[in-house]
């Protein structure tokens, strides 16, 4: 097992370094989704409040790894049988593998950063709100400058979490083809008939990943908790 570790350790590595940047882009997409279904949610506008439910409701319950054969396959599919020149230049992105997990995963996601979003925004004191208002500032201008930033700040733990799922999440996109580390474990297996050694090295890998993410998590939220005059627990 350590010759086959050392000997193959540099591929797992590679799959690593796909993951972690399939990761962020996802959370990124996630994140700007999540900010917009957030405030859809606590919109007086009925119609804006049931479409970001909506949303929420539907992409919590579809499987990702559905949602990845439709985004891949599906939808890239139907634009060619409409025949439509528009259709095909506008979902041609999708072709790429690596693009196609990422909105994939940013839709899934983002259903559950909305939620995060949006349970931190209702934590704050609802008269800051009306106070930002009385001071002539805008909604939009409110929410950027007094409400996000400290809704963020309580979001963090829960935010980070959702980058660990999203990052676990990324072994979906072997099934697309994404050189991903369950993408390069399946190929080490398949060359090698190794299949036990290939796959809990993949298993070692990811705990790895998420010791050190959790790590630096923990690190980084008492670094804002001292800056904030609050005492961390851990």
């Amino acid at each position: 097992m350590i010759e086959f570790a050392i000997q193959y350790l540099p591929l797992y590595l590679q799959g690593a370094l796909v993951g972690l940047g399939l990761t962020a882009a996802a959370m990124a997409g996630a994140l700007v989704i999540g900010v917009l279904v957030a405030i859809g949610r606590l919109s007086s506008n009925p119609v804006l409040k049931y479409l970001t439910l909506a949303y929420v409701a539907v992409f919590r319950a579809v499987p990702p790894l559905v949602l990845l054969y439709i985004v891949y396959f599906g939808i890239p599919a139907w634009a060619m049988a409409s025949e439509s020149p528009a259709l095909i230049a506008l979902f041609s992105p999708l072709d790429n593998r690596f693009i196609a997990a990422t909105l994939a995963l940013a839709v899934n996601a983002g259903a559950y950063v909305a939620e995060i979003i949006r349970a931190s925004i209702l934590s704050l004191p609802a008269d800051q709100m009306e106070a930002a208002r009385s001071i002539g500032m805008t909604y939009p201008k409110a929410m950027r400058r007094i409400i996000l930033p400290q809704a963020f700040r309580i979001a963090f733990p829960p935010l980070c979490s959702e980058f660990i799922i999203i990052l676990k999440g990324t072994s979906l996109a072997s099934v697309i083809g994404v050189t991903e580390l369950m993408r390069n474990a399946q190929m080490i297996a398949s060359s090698t008939f190794r299949n036990l050694d290939a796959y809990v090295l993949a298993a070692l890998v990811y705990v790895v990943l998420v010791i050190v993410l959790q790590f630096i998590t923990v690190k980084i939220e008492a670094r804002m908790n001292r800056a904030m005059g609050i005492r961390s627990g851990r």
